[in-house]
């Protein structure tokens, strides 16, 4: 599992990889080892500037005002169609359209508008699959083009991301035990095709992961096929292909790993892969000329042309210019295109073709309420892709160049009230799929117990934290699993005193402390005479009698992150109302990452983690058989993630993480603070939903496929 902390200075993600062995067997190997890589395609971070004071007024406007890149923006071509004589770019070139018209049964939307602008920031490196997904070049910018071009057997679904299935027919069914391995054979819908026309097949799949499981590839590749946990894949006749696993894996691994892998088309890259894959025939992938073969096999895999691939997504690549635009042109053999997609409030989900001959259900009846419904696209006939600075980028949709700005960590505050006063333009502000946190060293006696933390998380007003003292440039969270995760997220668990003003917290926590034991020299109490305020707490004597020693709050300078410097600041005030000792102390980030996953000498800190779209981090962060950085430890946790991590059926898996939720939410090994706003900005188009976890820019690389036209 990869977590990332993104590191503005350096313009990437401080990420730790975890990983952990999820199945029904003994959970006792694990490592943790932290890498810097650019972005991934599903953790992505973003860096947002607030005005808080002197010092971090003065970097809010460092960081909002950083110079545009120097290299003059490509002119991006004509809007009815791009440069009709653009040469052939010099990289990576783009599949062939499809020449052929649609047979008369297939979903054609007729009635077309021409062309969906988007603004991006970088051009694309490659449209090599192996690479895309390995860590070479995995980032916001090529996944903007190519990611659609490749199917997995299942998929995330729009806004509410259920597990639904992409080319795969109904949901999977349980492993049955085989020769010692686990083994789930899964049915393809019947009659798909790439862009070609020709056959998706089982053996597609299976060649698609045998080939991983002999290079063993990184990044995303190894989350999708991991040569530790899956055996071996075959094709048992053109539908149905089989899986075979060394342990019974848990939905991280299958549901959430194995089953959402991309898929390639083995009749166009098996014979292009022979020589490359025989080299790594037999290989010892433990000795030094065992590696050094992977390796060459591997970049010998991932530099080649590409040219004629087929694909299978609602779009196919038509053009690139190398460093000035790409076009996308839709791919009429895609079979999705006219479906209709129902969501209902009762969790119910439901896809159907337009003629009925394809209809999948989930989650429920379909009856009641419905939370969302819309009609799969494309809508347009092209989707062009051009290369602008930031600047001119901002410009170019206040002049109507361009319908979308897309970067992977949202439109930056100043842009924003650049934008906002055009009415043709609109803006969306969506909550990113991670969080800040405080989070407390339990070697530290004192700061083991979960009531101090029940006080503390009182005290800290987290809508009182976002709108008025970052300015709205932070967004509140009081779930470790967001609300966009609608499946996994449980509403009920504790919010510490939300709702209640500045004197209902400090009376609530002090009434908390008292009731565990803890008395005062000097008790908090509120003091009416200046107009509402606290009278701080002096001298806080712990239940065993002794008083609390001085304790120190890390959180990362406002050079590097003006939002947790200022969080820092206040909730150390906070805290000393309570008469706790603790002085906040701003510092370099990497001396907090230091002194948290090296030395372990500290108290407190603040820090963030992106998230994923399967909550078993709940159990990543705190694990209860390696250790965590935090010396927390929970039996109860520990059963509870036992429990998860070999789960396979995703109901009882739910149940299980909503129970952890809970369990969490009164320990408090984590008090959640705030995550940063995903603003998008666009005009000329519309979509059937706007508010989604990470915005329909950075979360759905701008969603071509659901943009429809203004009328």
């Amino acid at each position: 599992m990869l977590y990332c902390e993104y590191d503005p200075a350096r313009g990437s993600s401080l990420c730790r990889w975890k990983i952990v062995f999820h199945g029904n067997f003994p959970k006792n190997q694990k490592f943790i080892t932290t890498i810097s890589i650019s972005e991934e395609k599903e953790m992505k971070r973003n860096t947002l500037m607030l005005i808080v004071g002197l010092v971090i007024t003065a970097s809010m406007i460092l960081a909002a005002c950083q110079p545009a890149p120097a290299e003059t923006p490509a002119e991006p071509p004509a809007v009815e169609e791009p440069a009709a004589d653009t040469p052939a770019a010099e990289e990576p070139t783009a599949q062939e359209p499809v020449a052929e018209e649609p047979t008369a049964e297939e979903p054609v939307m007729s009635e077309r508008d021409p062309v969906v602008r988007y603004a991006v920031l970088e051009d694309m490196t490659t449209t090599n699959v192996w690479a895309l997904y390995d860590d070479t070049d995995s980032s916001f910018w090529n996944y903007l083009v190519t990611d659609v071009h490749w199917p997995s057997l299942y998929t995330l679904s729009d806004k509410r991301w259920d597990f639904i299935p992409m080319v795969a027919e109904g949901l999977p069914e349980p492993f049955v035990e085989e020769d010692g391995l686990f083994v789930s054979t899964i049915k393809l819908q019947d009659g798909l095709v790439w862009n070609d026309g020709s056959p998706l097949t089982a053996e597609d799949v299976a060649f698609t992961a045998n080939t991983q499981l002999a290079l063993r590839m990184g990044g995303n590749w190894l989350g999708q096929y991991n040569a530790e946990y899956l055996n071996k894949v075959e094709a048992v006749d053109d539908l149905n292909v089989k899986f075979y696993f060394n342990i019974e894996p848990g939905l991280s691994l299958w549901q959430y790993g194995t089953l959402q892998g991309n898929i390639v088309s083995s009749a166009y890259w098996a014979p292009k892969l022979a020589d490359a894959l025989a080299m790594v025939e037999g290989v010892d992938y433990e000795s030094e000329d065992g590696i050094a073969t992977v390796a060459e096999a591997i970049e010998i895999v991932q530099n080649m042309d590409n040219e004629g691939e087929p694909v299978f997504g609602e779009w196919m690549l038509n053009k690139w210019e190398v460093g000035a635009f790409s076009e996308s042109v839709v791919n009429e053999n895609n079979s999705a295109i006219g479906n209709k997609v129902e969501m209902y409030e009762n969790g119910a989900f439901r896809e159907v073709s337009p003629d009925g001959s394809y209809e999948f259900t989930a989650y429920g009846e379909p009856t009641g309420d419905k939370t969302l419904e819309y009609v799969t696209g494309p809508f347009f006939d092209s989707a062009l892709y051009t290369v602008y600075n930031a600047d001119a980028a901002v410009l170019a949709l206040r002049n109507d160049d361009v319908d979308f700005i897309l970067t992977p960590n949202g439109i930056s505050q100043g842009f924003v009230d650049q934008l906002k006063t055009d009415d043709a333009i609109t803006i969306t502000t969506n909550k990113a799929n991670g969080f800040r946190f405080l989070a407390f060293n339990y070697a530290r006696e004192e700061l083991a117990d979960p009531i101090l933390h029940q006080a503390i998380a009182c005290m800290i007003d987290l809508d009182f934290l976002a709108e008025r003292v970052l300015q709205g440039q932070a967004l509140p969270v009081y779930t470790l699993v967001p609300e966009g995760l609608t499946f996994w997220h449980n509403k009920n668990v504790t919010r510490w005193c939300e709702g209640q003003d500045a004197k209902g917290r400090m009376e609530t926590a002090v009434s908390m402390l008292k009731d565990a034991g803890y008395t005062w020299e000097v008790e908090p109490s509120w003091n009416e005479d200046r107009g509402g305020s606290v009278n701080y707490g002096e001298g806080l004597i712990l239940p065993n009698g002794q008083p609390m020693p001085e304790y120190t709050l890390l959180a990362p300078s406002a050079g590097y992150d003006p939002l947790r410097a200022t969080a820092g600041v206040y909730i150390e005030q906070w805290m000393s109302q309570l008469g706790m000792p603790v002085n906040a102390e701003l510092t370099n980030f990497n001396n907090i990452i230091s002194a948290v996953y090296e030395t372990g000498d500290y108290d407190m800190f603040i820090l963030g983690w992106g998230l994923t779209a399967f909550p078993d981090y709940l159990c990543d962060f705190f694990d209860q058989v390696g250790g965590n950085p935090y010396n927390y430890e929970s039996p109860a946790l520990a059963e509870k993630c036992v429990a998860l991590y070999s789960e396979t059926d995703m109901d009882a898996a739910q149940q299980i993480a909503m129970d952890i939720q809970v369990l969490l939410s009164e320990e408090l090994p984590y008090i959640t603070l705030f995550t940063t706003p995903m603003v998008d900005a666009f005009r000329n188009i519309e979509f059937p939903y706007t508010e989604v976890l990470d915005g329909i820019g950075p979360g759905y690389y701008g969603r071509p496929t659901l943009a429809r036209a203004l009328e």
